[in-house]
C-alpha cells in the first residue's frame, strides 16, 4: 500500500491505495479514522477487506483509503466533485461509535453530519455503506435507502477485525454486483461509464501541471517499471509518459524516449480509462494521419498502453510498450498492463509537493 495525498482545496487528504490485480477492475473508497487503521501504511482491516472482495468477485480492485476525516468531510460536503467521488462504485464509511468521543476525536454528531449533509449527494453517484464498530447504542442513527445502507460489526483489537472485514466484504460484494447490473443496463450514469468519458482537457492539464511541478527530470524508480514492462511483453520499447499540452514528456524509457513528440499515440489511451492494445497500427484508422505510424523512418506497428492517473482521477499519461513489427494481441494481458501502470502511478504519487 502506498501512502499518498491527493490534492484538495486548502488541505490535502491523507490517503493510500490498495491494488488487487485482475480483470475488469472495480473501485471502492474507504473513509475512516487513522486510529482504526493503525499505521497508515499497514492497515489490517483494509488489507483484509481488499483481499476478500477481490477473491469473492474474481476481479481487479482498487481500494482507495482516506483516513483524515476532517478534510474528507470538508471536501465532500462542498461537492462530490471535490474528490471526483462519482468514480467509485461504492464508498464505505468506517467509524467507531461505541463512545461519545473516541481516541480519534470523531464525535457521534459528525456521523450524523455525514448523513445529513454528505450522503444524499454522494449516494446519487455511488452506493454508500456506513459501517459502525462497537456495541449498539440507543442513540444510533440508521441510514438505509436505495443507495445508502448500514452495518454494525464487533469491536476488537484490530479495529473492525477479521470478522468485521468478512461482514463488510459480504455486503460490499452485493453493492458491487448491483453496480455491475446497473452498468450493464446502459443508463450512462454509473461509475464505470463516467470513468470512461473523455475528461475536460483544462482540468486534466491542471493535474499534469501538479505532477510536473514536482519533477526534476527522469525518475529513476520508474526505470525499473519500464524495464519490467519491456521484459514482460517481449518488446524493445517501453515508456512512462505524461501527456503535457498535447506533447509527450517522458519520465522513464527503455529503447527510445518520446520527449516532445507531436500527435503522440498516447492521446488515444488517455481518452478512456482502460487499456489500449493495437496489434497493427497500419490497420487502425484512428492512426491514419499519425506521423509515428505512417511518416516515420521506423514506424510504430504494435502499441499497447494503459492510462496513468493522478490521485484525483485524471488521466495524466500512460505506461506504454511498442514495437516496429505487429504482435498478436493475445500476447498482452490487460490485467498485467494495468498492474504495471499502477506501479508507475505509485511512484509518481510519492513525488514531493
Amino acid at each position: 500500500m502506498n501512502g499518498t495525498r491527493p490534492p484538495t482545496p486548502g488541505r490535502r487528504l491523507a490517503s493510500a491505495r490498495l491494488h488487487r490485480s485482475g480483470r475488469d477492475p472495480q473501485r471502492v473508497l474507504l473513509v475512516t479514522e487513522s486510529v482504526l487503521l493503525g499505521a497508515s501504511t499497514a492497515a489490517p482491516f483494509a488489507e483484509l477487506l481488499a483481499d476478500r472482495v477481490a477473491t469473492r468477485t474474481g476481479r481487479g480492485l482498487d481500494l482507495d483509503i482516506a483516513w483524515d476525516l476532517g478534510p474528507v468531510l470538508r471536501a465532500v460536503t462542498h461537492s462530490t466533485e471535490a474528490w471526483r467521488l462519482w468514480r467509485y462504485e461504492a464508498v464505505v464509511v468506517l467509524a467507531r461509535t461505541s463512545g461519545e468521543e473516541d481516541a480519534g476525536g470523531w464525535r457521534r454528531e459528525r456521523i450524523r453530519r455525514i448523513a445529513d449533509q454528505v450522503l444524499p449527494e454522494l449516494a446519487r453517484a455511488s452506493s454508500v455503506l456506513i459501517v459502525r464498530i462497537g456495541a449498539p447504542s440507543p442513540r444510533d442513527h440508521r441510514w438505509d435507502g436505495p443507495t445508502v445502507s448500514s452495518l454494525r460489526v464487533p469491536d476488537d483489537e484490530d479495529g473492525a477485525g477479521r470478522g468485521g472485514a468478512d461482514a463488510v466484504a459480504d455486503r460490499l460484494v452485493g453493492l458491487l454486483g448491483a453496480a455491475d447490473r446497473e452498468a450493464g443496463a446502459g443508463t450512462g450514469g454509473t461509475a464505470r461509464e463516467r470513468r470512461d468519458l473523455p475528461q475536460p482537457e483544462a482540468e486534466r492539464q491542471q493535474a499534469v501541471d501538479r505532477v510536473t511541478d514536482a519533477l526534476g527530470g527522469l525518475t529513476p524508480h520508474l526505470e525499473r517499471v519500464v524495464l519490467l514492462a519491456r521484459n514482460t511483453f517481449g518488446v524493445p520499447f517501453a515508456q512512462v509518459n505524461l501527456l503535457d499540452h498535447g506533447r509527450i514528456r517522458t519520465l522513464a524509457y527503455v529503447g527510445a524516449a518520446g520527449d516532445d513528440a507531436e500527435q503522440p499515440i498516447c492521446t488515444i489511451t488517455v481518452r478512456g480509462s482502460g487499456p489500449t492494445i493495437i496489434a497493427d497500427t497500419w490497420e487502425d484508422h484512428r492512426l491514419d494521419a499519425n506521423p509515428h505510424v505512417h511518416a516515420a523512418a521506423h514506424p510504430v506497428r504494435f502499441y499497447a498502453a494503459h492510462p496513468i492517473e493522478s490521485l484525483d482521477g485524471y488521466r495524466i499519461g500512460t505506461l506504454c510498450v511498442f514495437d516496429l513489427v505487429p504482435h498478436d494481441p493475445a500476447d498482452v494481458d490487460p490485467a498485467v498492463l494495468r498492474d504495471l501502470a499502477q506501479l508507475a502511478e505509485a511512484e509518481i504519487s510519492t513525488l514531493p509537493d
